[in-house]
Parts: structure tokens; sequence; C-alpha cells
């Protein structure tokens, strides 16, 4: 039985949303036990008040754990933690030195057969004698983000009433973005047909192609971009649905049980897709050759010219097509 666990997590959200899947089912086997969760300072948001984490420890590669000799200290401080059971999601040879017998990794042969990040975690708990029948997860919201979505919706003149879809316009990959007159289209329908709120929970970066991409976005889009990943997870438990890319926020929406539908061009998501909402996809009807064009191929030749701010895969999701599953999705008539 084991009384102290770390995870080693990945370093990215949308990854670390996923490895979550472990946590309820060691629990479940493990209740007397203590579970810490390793991972980057830009993902502690996301753990923050996660039901049956009970530390979390950050790893700054750029920062307080930079060069070598930072990094044995690092690991020095976590063996002192005799952890009992260690998991290893991310490509990481730290564990090697914590003294730690029982370790449990996903396997290569997951990878390879291109499985669902969620459904290889899964397979390695069952490996090791775990029964898991379900996958859940406990994501928190803290009293005081709450309070801070009250006066935000308030004040931009939304009520408990209205009907809200979250959405994240702007991928941090540009090619994987919807574009901009699309996303304008889409809420003047949404707001004039049905009365439905949009808000942008997603950051546009600091350069030419965000600025233009902030200047270009319709007033019905209620902006939410200058808010922290905690305060964004917040609006999202107040959302009916959410609308995006393939990206760390729509994989988070899905995993809180929101109605979650993705976008999808460069990235394939017959493996990368919305766990709970596999047949919430909007894609080309036709597939281009070059779909995908990430992982493992070279990106396409969208990226070769710069009046391309979109996949051209990207540019024929058509309005009409969201709007349909909207529609069936929040069952409007």
């Amino acid at each position: 039985m084991f009384k102290n666990i770390l995870i080693f997590g990945h370093s990215n959200i949308g990854d670390v949303v996923y490895d979550l899947a472990v946590v309820n089912p060691l629990r479940k086997y493990y209740p007397e036990a203590k579970i810490s969760f390793l991972t980057s300072s830009k993902c502690q948001d996301v753990i923050d008040d996660y039901r049956g984490i009970h530390k979390i420890i950050l790893f700054d590669h750029y920062g307080r754990q930079r060069g070598l000799l930072n990094r044995i200290r690092f690991t020095m401080h976590l063996r002192k933690e005799k952890f009992d059971l260690v998991i290893v999601f991310k490509g990481s040879l730290n564990y090697l030195f914590l003294g730690t017998s029982n370790v449990w990794c996903v396997s290569k042969s997951s990878r390879l057969v291109k499985k669902h990040p969620v459904d290889c975690c899964v397979e390695m708990l069952r490996l090791h004698g775990l029964k898991v029948d379900v996958v859940s997860f406990d994501f928190n919201v803290k009293r005081e983000d709450d309070i801070f979505c009250d006066d935000f919706l308030k004040l931009r003149g939304a009520t408990p009433q209205d009907r809200l879809i979250g959405i994240l316009p702007l991928a941090a990959w540009s090619l994987k973005s919807w574009p901009i007159d699309k996303w304008n289209r889409l809420a003047e329908i949404l707001n004039q047909q049905w009365g439905i709120k949009m808000i942008n929970l997603g950051k546009f970066p600091d350069n030419e192609f965000g600025r233009r991409f902030a200047r270009k976005i319709s007033n019905l889009i209620i902006p939410a971009d200058n808010t922290t990943l905690r305060q964004a997870k917040a609006l999202l438990k107040r959302c009916q649905m959410f609308i995006g890319p393939d990206s760390s926020l729509l994989h988070l929406a899905s995993c809180m049980g929101i109605e979650t539908v993705g976008l999808y061009g460069p990235t394939p998501y017959e493996r990368f897709y919305p766990y709970f909402h596999q047949h919430n996809i909007v894609s080309l009807k036709d597939k281009l050759p070059c779909m995908p064009c990430y992982p493992g191929n070279k990106p396409s030749c969208c990226t070769d010219s710069v009046k391309h701010d979109f996949g051209s895969c990207m540019h024929g999701i058509e309005v009409e097509d969201v709007v349909a599953l909207i529609k069936a999705r929040m069952d409007l008539k």
C-alpha cells in the first residue's frame, strides 16, 4: 500500500490536464496516500486546488533549477521526500536518482500506436492492477475566483440567465487558429438569433499578428484575455459551451465537463481530440493532402507565405457547419 506518491507531470497545460486522469484511481486504491504533482510554474493554476493533489512541486527549468548544480540540488531535495511510488509522464531521467523502487511509466508501445493521452494513462494503471471503469476529473474553483466571475460578468452586462459560450480564437500556433472574420460572423449569428454571448478566454500574443487580431475582433465578443488561468477556469465553469482550436483550454474545458467543440486542421483530431467530446469536431469535409501537417510531417506550404496568417485547412471550416453543431448540442430552435 503506497503512502507517498509523486507524479512526474508534463510542463504544458494541455498535457498536464490529461496527466490528472490518474489521480482519482490513485485516490480510490490508495486512500491514505499523499499525492504530489511535479510540473512547471505555468501549469500551477490548472492543478491548484485540484481534489486529490496534496502538494504541487514546481520545476523551473529556466529559473531556480537552471544549470546542472541546481538540478542536482533539486533532485536531492526530492529524494528526501522518500516517495514510495513515482509515476512518470515526461521524458526525464531525474526519477532514477530518487531511490524509489516502484516506478510506473507510460509504455512506449502506447505512444507508438498513437492512442489518446488519457487512454495511455488508463492502460498504464491497468497494467499495475488498478481497475479503471470510468475516467473522471475533479477540477475545483476557488471562492475568490467565483466572486471575480460575478463581478466580471455583471460589469459587462451579462446576467445569470444569459447563455454563455467561451472561445479561444487564437491558438499559440497561428496555423491552428480560425480566421477572425469567421469568429465575428459566428458571434453575430449566435447573438442575433439566440441572444448567446461569447467570451474570449484566450490571450493575444504580443506581436503584429496578435495586435491585428485584437483590433479586428467584434465588440459582440466579451474580452477576458487579461484574466489569469485560474480566473479563466472559473469563467469556463459558467459557460454552457466552449469552442476553440486544438489548444490547452479546449482540453481543459472538456475535462471540466463543459460541452466542447473543437476546430481542427493542422493536428490530427483522431488522436488529440477533446477527450469527452470526440464527436464534437469540425474539420474540412474533404481533407487536404497535407492534413495533418503536425506531428510527424513538415508544416505545409501555409508557412511559406506571409500572406497566410492561418492554415488553409482552417480557412476551409465554414461558419454554417459550426453553427449547425452548436444548434444540435445546445438544442437551439
